[in-house]
């Protein structure tokens, strides 16, 4: 057994070592972007890293680009499952696809993918092709620098913590129950910080990696002789809905006025009776 005085300055020594990381961790936080205008290159924002390591520190920056395509409406869905093919086929990863068919027969498509900077030029030469037709592109930088060096210092001083914690727990020197204790507990939240540090590591390298694409399908509809059919065809289709409703209607009116026939009957026998009873009495005077 370790005296009150001495567990409570082991306890103490445990509480300090673990401020004084979370101190130093938080001196490197920091956020950045930067506005792109629409088709212009993105640029790195301009910000200041930590002192003495702007020589050792890479720029991480997260790219995207946006998309907006437009093709016949009956060649959306096959156009969309041709890109999505290229992009198997050089290495990209594909994170969302939509597919939206209107009453008027018009699709429109939607694909979300991540790619590597090497394919990219590639890529983006097959969704200009025929008989898509490149109406809008947007592209957008958001530097992660800052963010990827605060991670790892967290990381690595959350490491050395980690470690630290694993030593003095392992010494054979005997220790009181409430010092196992604290030191398991606040292991374990050590851990659970490294392994979140470590997720958002692995995203940002990610992002800052690969280059984020999002492609719109605009469908348009097939022109005959230059005009726009679609109504006149979504109306004829209607016709049939537009005829039902119509009877629907008729029937709800019947079947809402037959109960009261009766008592309409009623009432106009006794008032032509009473006219008549009225003409007849006057007649007689």
């Amino acid at each position: 057994m370790i005296p009150a005085d001495r567990s409570f300055s082991f306890l103490a020594g445990i509480a300090l070592f673990t401020l004084a990381a979370c101190s130093q961790s938080s001196n490197f936080s920091a956020t950045s972007d930067a506005p792109v205008g629409l088709g212009t290159v993105a640029q790195a924002p301009q910000f200041d890293l930590p002192a003495g390591n702007q020589s050792t520190i890479a720029r991480r920056v997260a790219v995207s680009h946006a998309f907006t395509l437009r093709l016949p409406s009956g060649d959306v869905e096959v156009t969309q499952q041709k890109h999505l093919a290229e992009c198997r086929r050089l290495g990209c990863t594909v994170t969302n696809t939509r597919l939206d068919r209107s009453n008027e027969g018009r699709i429109n498509a939607r694909s979300s993918l991540r790619i590597t900077p090497d394919a990219y030029p590639e890529f983006a030469k097959i969704l200009a092709a025929p008989p898509a037709e490149v109406i809008s592109h947007s592209e957008s930088a958001d530097d992660k620098t800052l963010q990827i060096v605060d991670t790892d210092k967290r990381l690595e001083l959350k490491t050395a913590l980690r470690d630290r914690l694993t030593a003095m727990l392992r010494d054979p020197a005997p220790k009181t129950t409430a010092d196992l204790v604290a030191i398991e507990k606040e292991l374990a939240q050590v851990q659970g910080d490294i392994e979140a540090a470590t997720a958002q590591r692995d995203y940002l390298r990610t992002i800052t990696e690969t280059i984020m694409i999002d492609i719109s399908y605009i469908g348009q509809p097939t022109l005959v002789a230059g005009f726009d059919f679609s109504p006149v065809r979504t109306a004829a289709h209607g016709a049939g809905r537009t005829l039902a409703q119509s009877l629907a209607t008729l029937v709800s009116f019947v079947v809402a006025v037959v109960p009261w026939l009766p008592l309409v009957a009623f009432v106009g026998w006794a008032v032509r009776r009473f006219f008549r009873r009225g003409r007849t009495l006057k007649s007689q005077a």
